[in-house]
């Protein structure tokens, strides 16, 4: 969905966050194209580096803009070409089935997007790649965060720190491994949700029903069976 200039320009100036609600910096500059429709957002990073962004990864929740991180995005687009291509095929296999395209044309179409789903499942690995990175910086950022809350109940406990300072810094630093672990948890959840890309169902034609043959009759050797023929012996006449 495209954002005007008149939608975001409000929050120039203002902290732009990430997902997790940190600050990503200041957003300070709009690129728009002809129809007023921004195509690139400038942030001033704490540290006083300007980065550019793409639009595509500015979202506005809850009335603040928010900087999405490239593998959400990159996540979402994915999954929503996905879910494209995916309702395609089916609405493809209805056709061919009620006979509205022919055969030729059915495999012509199925043909592409099965090109297409062969790409998407590459781009997913990759990006799978990509958040298992992500997830082992989180685990050794968790790791350090847990040493430096260790190391801040030891100065406490040696009084080198007052009371005040200590909790202060722990709770800074408890706040900092829930963010973590969250974010851990959203990349877990976004790898499970890209497995869905695997399959592309589809709607086949349907085939034929083979008449079902009656079992055949067998008889049973039991004693008290009926014999086909019964004869019987009169005794003659004396």
């Amino acid at each position: 969905m495209a954002i005007t200039v008149e939608e975001i320009g409000r929050y120039l100036g203002q902290t732009i966050q990430d997902m997790m609600g940190r600050p990503a910096g200041k957003l300070v500059g709009l690129t728009a194209d002809a129809k007023d429709e921004v195509q690139l957002v400038q942030v001033a990073r704490t540290e006083g580096e300007v980065t550019q962004h793409s639009i595509t990864s500015v979202r506005i929740i809850n009335g603040h803009p928010v900087l999405l991180q490239a593998w959400r995005v990159e996540a979402e687009d994915i999954k929503k070409e996905h879910g494209i291509i995916k309702r395609r095929s089916q609405a493809l296999g209805l056709l061919v089935r009620d006979g509205d395209i022919d055969q030729s044309e059915y495999n012509q179409l199925r043909s592409n997007y099965e090109d297409i789903h062969k790409e998407l499942i590459s781009k997913r690995d990759t990006l799978v790649g990509t958040l298992q990175e992500e997830e082992a910086k989180l685990g050794q950022q968790i790791k350090d965060l847990q040493s430096a809350l260790t190391n801040n109940k030891m100065l406490y406990t040696a009084a080198e720190i007052d009371e005040a300072t200590y909790q202060a810094v722990t709770e800074s630093i408890r706040a900092g491994l829930e963010i973590t672990r969250k974010e851990m948890k959203d990349i877990d959840n976004t790898r499970d949700s890209l497995q869905d890309i695997d399959s592309l169902e589809t709607v086949e034609s349907p085939q034929p029903v083979k008449p079902v043959q009656p079992a055949p009759v067998t008889r049973s050797s039991a004693p008290y069976d009926i014999p086909d023929v019964v004869v019987i012996k009169m005794k003659e006449a004396t």
